[in-house]
């Protein structure tokens, strides 16, 4: 909703695998945020899958969780995440840093 009521145009997806499919299947997208907890794929085995794909993996991926150890973090960065943010967060902070991931920024 954060991103929907800036005008952005949002594509959800139920879990790792579903987001999987959507960008394998050529979903346009410029920007990917994901949580570390999802069924049947995880946020962090989507972001290697990501990496992995020469066709994907141009795209900022930012993990968006509740999950605010270090070592999740660590691992998000080791994958080529983008971004790290923990829930809850500021719609406006949220805002910006996709931007300026966007341009290519690593926020970590």
């Amino acid at each position: 909703m954060t991103f929907n009521k800036v005008g952005y145009r949002v594509e959800q997806a139920r879990d790792g695998q579903e987001a999987w499919e959507k960008l394998r299947a050529g979903l346009p997208c410029d920007i990917v945020f994901c949580d570390i907890e999802m069924p049947r794929m995880d946020g962090l085995e989507l972001l290697s899958r990501i990496q992995k794909d020469s066709n994907l993996s141009h795209l900022p991926i930012a993990m968006l969780t509740s999950r605010g150890a270090d070592r999740h973090r660590q691992m998000a960065s080791t994958l080529g995440a983008s971004g790290y943010f923990t829930k809850p967060y500021l719609e406006e902070a949220l805002l910006d840093a996709a931007q300026r991931m966007l341009k290519g920024e690593k926020l970590l």
